[in-house]
């Protein structure tokens, strides 16, 4: 709950600024079901980091904009710096959903970004994501990305019952 008062929260705030798409975050979630809490993709379907998508399941993410880290000498694969993401995923379905589901894809400047482990500074990667977060409830996930020096166009594309099975919806920002 604590989540879904934060994100309508957020979401109600880039709406005042103009940032946001549609968004019902201002409306009371017990008045909403499901269906209407799920937005409608745009033609693009791109959000900035920050935004909450909601899909017609009942889960919602929101992706943290990238905070730029160096990583340690045990890092793989080895780079200068990687952006670092955090990814809360809130569970609005009546059943429990395993984070081993959840599809993530990188680009940085329209280049794939590799994922990066660094368990060094707590970066252990999707793969170690195996929580079954209970309907009604939130989890975040750190995620990690190489990138290269110098400032770049960065996209996460997120599926959260896996590649293929949901819509993507491609949140986008500066890293």
């Amino acid at each position: 709950m604590k989540f879904a008062k934060t994100a309508a929260g957020l979401c109600l705030l880039l709406a005042v600024a103009g940032c946001a798409g549609p968004s019902v975050a201002d409306a009371p979630k017990d008045d909403l079901t499901v269906e209407q809490r799920a937005e409608t993709p745009s033609a693009s379907n791109v959000a900035p980091f920050g935004t909450q998508r909601v899909w017609a399941s009942g889960l919602s993410v929101v992706v943290s904009a990238p905070r730029s880290l160096t990583p340690s000498e045990t890092a793989i694969p080895p780079a200068g710096r990687t952006a670092v993401f955090t990814i809360t995923i809130y569970n609005g379905s009546k059943t429990p959903y395993r984070t081993s589901q959840l599809s993530v894809r990188a680009t940085a400047d329209d280049s794939p970004a590799a994922e990066l482990v660094d368990s060094v500074q707590g970066l252990d990667g999707l793969d170690a994501a195996v929580a079954e977060v209970p309907a009604g409830r939130d989890t975040q996930i750190q995620l990690a990305f190489a990138v290269p020096q110098q400032p770049v166009r960065i996209r996460l594309t997120i599926q959260p019952g896996g590649q293929g099975q949901d819509a993507p919806t491609v949140y986008e920002g500066k890293a």
